[in-house]
C-alpha cells in the first residue's frame, strides 16, 4: 500500500541501519521521503483549567434611603465585582516533540505495515486504524435564569409622580409595608379578599412576595453571578519549583503573571524519578543492554510527576500524572513484526507508551 509521506525538517543526524523486511527507523534527515514515513513522538502538555465565579453587585436607586425608611443597615451604594476561584483541574494532551522526529524507511520489496499518525503527525498505531474522535459528553442541562421582576412595574402612580427621589423612596417603602400587611392578613385569615382554594391562595402569596422582592431591589441592589473559565498550557521539560502559573485578584479575577495587582498562584511539577535519586548520573540508574535488533519504531516509556497548584492559603491541586518527556525512548524491534509484518500495535498519543501488541 502507498504510505503518505510527511515532509518535515529537523537538524538531527541519520543513523545508518540495516533494513529488515518490514523497514527500520532512524532519526529524521531532510531528503528521505521516498518509501518512508516520518513521525513524531509525543511530548505531554498539561492544560490547567481555572473556573472562577464573578459576582456583580449593582446598587439600588434608593440605596441611600434604605436605613431611613426600611431600617436596612450596611446597604452598599457603589457597584462592585467580587471574584472567587471555585475549581482548578489539570488534563494531559500530546503534542509533537520537536526533538523526537524519526523516519521509518521501507525496503523496496516485501510486505509493508500500515502506519497511522494523528493529524499532528504523532505515531498512533501499526496495522490498526485508530479513528481520532473528540470525546463528547452529554451537555449539562441549562438552568433557567431566575426571572427578575422589574420593580418599575409595581410602582403606583403616586410613586412615579413624586417630585424627588427622596419622596419616591418614601412612597416605595410604604408600598412595601402595605404588601407585607396584606400578606400577613391573608396568612392569618383576616383578609376578606383571600381566595378559598389552596392553589389560588398559594399563587397570591407568591405574587405578593415577588412584588416585595422586586421593590426591595430599589434599596438593597441586585447581585448577578457568572462562572468564567480560563485555560493555561504548561509543557515542562524538567521539574518546576514554585513557578507562577497566574495571578488572581478578588476584584479583577485571573491575571497574567506580570500583573502585580493579583496574588500569585504557583505550580510545582516534580519528576518522581529525579526526586527518588534515579537521575542520569545516579548510581541507582539501571543499565540497559545494547539492542542488537534494528529498531522498527521508536516509542516512549513515560515518567511520572507530582503536580501541585497552590497559593499562600490553599492547595488547589495535588495529583500524579504521566509525562512523556520525563521518561525514556525505547524501540520496538523489527523482529517483533514477524514474517508478514502484520503485528498490530497501538500507542498512547499523550504519553508515547505502547498500549497493546497483538501478534
Amino acid at each position: 500500500m502507498k504510505i503518505k509521506t510527511l515532509t518535515l525538517t529537523a537538524g538531527l543526524l541519520l543513523s545508518v541501519l540495516t533494513a529488515s523486511s518490514q523497514g527500520t527507523s532512524a532519526p529524521y534527515q531532510p531528503g528521505i521521503t521516498q518509501d518512508a514515513v516520518s513521525y513524531w513522538l509525543p511530548k505531554t502538555q498539561l492544560t490547567v483549567t481555572v473556573t472562577a465565579q464573578k459576582q456583580i453587585f449593582k446598587p439600588g436607586e434608593f440605596s441611600r434611603y434604605a436605613e431611613r425608611y426600611l431600617r436596612l443597615n450596611d446597604v452598599k451604594d457603589k457597584a462592585e465585582e467580587v471574584w472567587t476561584i471555585t475549581d482548578i483541574s489539570i488534563s494531559e494532551t500530546g503534542i509533537p516533540d520537536k526533538d523526537k522526529l524519526y523516519t521509518l524507511t521501507f525496503p523496496a520489496k516485501g510486505n509493508r505495515p500500515y502506519i497511522e499518525l494523528t493529524n499532528d503527525g504523532i505515531l498512533s498505531a501499526v496495522n490498526v486504524r485508530v479513528k481520532e474522535t473528540v470525546s463528547q459528553t452529554a451537555p449539562a442541562p441549562v438552568k433557567d435564569k431566575e426571572k427578575r421582576l422589574n420593580p418599575q412595574e409595581f410602582m403606583t402612580e403616586e410613586i412615579l409622580m413624586a417630585g424627588s427621589t427622596a419622596k419616591m423612596a418614601e412612597l416605595t417603602a410604604k408600598e412595601i409595608y402595605n404588601i407585607r400587611e396584606s400578606r400577613n392578613a391573608i396568612t392569618r385569615g383576616q383578609s376578606d379578599f383571600a381566595p378559598t382554594d389552596g392553589e389560588s391562595l398559594k399563587y397570591m402569596l407568591e405574587s405578593l412576595s415577588a412584588q416585595e422582592t422586586a421593590l426591595l431591589t430599589l434599596f438593597n441592589g441586585t447581585r448577578e453571578t457568572q462562572d468564567v473559565t480560563f485555560t493555561i498550557n504548561v509543557t515542562p521539560d524538567e521539574s518546576i519549583n514554585k513557578q507562577i502559573l497566574f495571578r488572581f485578584s478578588t476584584k479583577l479575577g485571573v491575571l497574567p503573571v506580570d500583573n502585580l495587582a493579583g496574588e500569585p498562584v504557583w505550580i510545582d511539577i516534580t519528576d518522581r524519578k529525579m526526586a527518588e535519586g534515579y537521575g542520569v548520573n545516579s548510581s541507582k540508574q539501571k543499565k540497559t543492554s545494547a539492542k542488537k535488533d534494528s529498531p522498527f519504531l521508536y516509542y516512549r516509556i513515560p515518567g511520572r510527576a507530582f503536580v501541585k497548584i497552590y497559593n499562600n492559603r490553599i492547595s488547589f491541586v495535588e495529583q500524579d500524572v504521566q509525562i512523556a518527556q520525563f521518561g525514556k525512548v525505547e524501540v520496538v524491534s523489527s523482529t517483533i513484526m514477524g514474517k508478514n509484518a502484520d503485528t498490530k500495535i497501538t500507542f498512547d498519543t499523550t504519553t508515547g507508551n505502547v498500549k497493546g501488541i497483538n501478534e
